[in-house]
């Protein structure tokens, strides 16, 4: 029987801005089922709310279920607070996302008894030091210790992330071009086009220093292939 996969996230399991990973494991396994369920924009709590859903309403069996989150958690305030934006998705602040990550495992367990795979958050602007990396690097040390914790693999991207980035010069940063969110959806269609958006911005792994290009997406696509090799 051909293996189900459930992806669930934000913009960067979706993949309509940039590269998307899901649709290169897709490629790598073609005998499995990939669902992918990512939605641009999503937080923490936005993405468990989702996935409880699809589990309790769903009747078909899932063996594997990967869960990309965080990301928006960092970024949205950041974005409210540069450009005043009086309404944002909900958010889990910083001191709570291990808890909200502990209980939100907890009850996947409740519901599936599919494997869990968790990755960790890849990048929030190419500039390694920015407040919003130090930021990042602090989640992803509670989503390694709480998944360990539940017994769930990690798909640790953001030391591959991290290695690469420390020889990035770009200071591209989505936040100071919002506009471009909208038009990079379009470009995205083609991916000669994502990739000439990288080279033009002076980007390594993303096209705007959060959604990937196709070297950004390869990193998350390997590492959580290795895992999938494994089960």
């Amino acid at each position: 029987m051909n293996k189900r996969i459930l992806f669930i996230g934000d913009s960067i399991t979706e993949g309509k801005i940039g590269i998307g990973y899901v649709d290169i494991i897709q490629r790598n396994f073609p005998e499995f089922q990939c669902q992918n369920y990512g939605r641009g924009g999503d937080t923490l709590s936005g993405i468990f709310a989702r996935l409880f859903k699809i589990l309790k309403t769903e009747t078909e069996y899932y063996d594997v279920i990967v869960i990309e989150a965080g990301h928006n958690d960092l970024f949205l305030p950041y974005v409210k607070s540069k450009w005043k934006v009086t309404s944002i998705r909900k958010v889990t602040p910083l001191n709570k996302i291990e808890d909200f990550y502990d209980n939100g495992l907890r009850m996947v367990g409740l519901y599936s008894k599919a494997k869990i795979i968790i990755t960790t958050l890849s990048c929030l602007g190419e500039v390694l030091n920015s407040p919003i990396n130090q930021k990042r690097r602090l989640v992803n040390d509670q989503i390694k210790k709480v998944g360990s914790k539940h017994g769930a693999y990690i798909a640790d991207v953001s030391p591959f992330f991290d290695k690469i980035l420390r020889k990035s010069i770009s200071g591209y940063n989505l936040m100071e071009h919002p506009l471009n969110l909208v038009l990079d959806y379009f470009r995205s269609k083609r991916m000669n086009w994502v990739e000439k958006i990288s080279r033009k911005r002076g980007l390594m792994l993303t096209i705007d220093g959060g959604h990937l290009n196709s070297k950004g997406a390869m990193i998350y696509a390997k590492e959580i292939t290795r895992i999938l090799n494994m089960l």
